[in-house]
This record gives C-alpha cells, structure tokens and sequence, in this order.
C-alpha cells in the first residue's frame, strides 16, 4: 500500500495535504531539526539547569493546542521570558567581544549548531511572513530572541565544562599576507 509521502506529500495539522517542498513543511521541518539539536544537548549536558531550559524551549517548539492544532501560544510574554533567561545566563557566563569559535565544549558545540539552525528558522519563517502565511508574528521575536539565548548558553556550557576562556576566532596576519609557516598536522 502506498503512503501519501511516496508521491511527495504530507499533511499538515489541518490535514490539509500539501508538497512536501511548501514553505510551511520546510519551516515545521526546520523548527524539528532546532529541537533536535537541543535534545542532543539536553542528553549529554550534566547542568541540570540547561536541561530545564532546553525542555521548556522544546515545549516551546511543538507548541499545539490539545486538539492538535497550532495554538497562539508564543506570546510577547515568551519572548520577554527569553530575554530574561538569558540576561540571566550572561551574568554568570559573560560573553567576550568578537568572534566565539564553538567547539570549547561538546554540550556547547551542539548548542551552537542548535542556534544556527534556529536561525535558519527564522528566515524562513520571515519569508513565510513576507508572502502572508504566518499568523503568529511574534515567532519572528521568539527565533531571534532564542537564537541570541542559544550563543550565551553555549558560553555557559563552554563555561561549566571548564573552558574559561573562549577560543576566539581570529586570523593570523601573516598568513593573511600570504606568508606561510609550514604545514599543520593531524597526526597526534
């Protein structure tokens, strides 16, 4: 027996079939690839704080009502919620100026994917604005707003797993003039 999706569609929650290239599937689809960043997270972080967190904004993500359906539940009220965690999380993880090169920490580095990936979100979610199909404008803010939280706990993490310093990312200025200083290698 053939399934829906072997010609190419799927149905949304208002089982309305659609293809699965429509902007609203490619949106959902990334929103779950954001929350499963952070489960990765949520797995192997030992701060059962971040833990917390991390559920909360995965809740946050699959937000429906109980008949199923998308509910208004991303509010200007979630959005401030964010801005306060992370002021929070900046306090006790203070962030440097310029560039962060992830990668200090496992936990820290999922978390960083997870953030780049929110931002893919959110410009999608942007353009599904910009053509008149998100109903909810205050999920732009939220993706933002969550993106930004995401890179301090990622210094957080990077923190509490004992990376007091951030690699910075900075380019060597001889080599940029084209200098070289002979080859790196991999072998340890």
């Amino acid at each position: 027996m053939a399934w829906r999706g072997d010609f190419g569609y799927t149905d949304l929650l208002d089982r309305q079939d659609v293809p699965k290239y429509d902007l609203r599937v490619e949106v959902l689809g990334t929103v779950d690839e954001a929350s499963s960043a952070l489960g990765v997270v949520r797995a192997i972080t030992p701060n059962e704080g971040s833990q917390t967190l991390i559920l909360q904004i995965q809740s946050d993500l699959a937000a429906t009502t109980e008949e199923g359906r998308p509910g208004i539940y991303i509010t200007p009220e979630r959005v401030n919620w964010l801005a306060e965690v992370m002021a929070d999380l900046e306090a006790q993880a203070p962030l440097e100026p310029g560039f962060i090169a992830p990668g200090d920490s496992t936990s820290g580095g999922f978390v960083q994917l997870a953030r780049t990936v929110v931002r893919r979100a959110e410009r999608l979610v942007t353009l599904l604005d910009h053509e008149g199909a998100l109903h909810n404008p205050q999920i732009i803010a939220y993706l933002n707003r969550l993106s930004a939280l995401l890179f301090v706990l990622a210094r957080y993490e990077d923190l509490t797993a004992g990376a007091t310093s951030p690699t910075m990312a900075q380019r060597d200025e001889k080599e940029h003039e084209g200098e070289h200083h002979g080859t790196v290698s991999l072998r340890t």
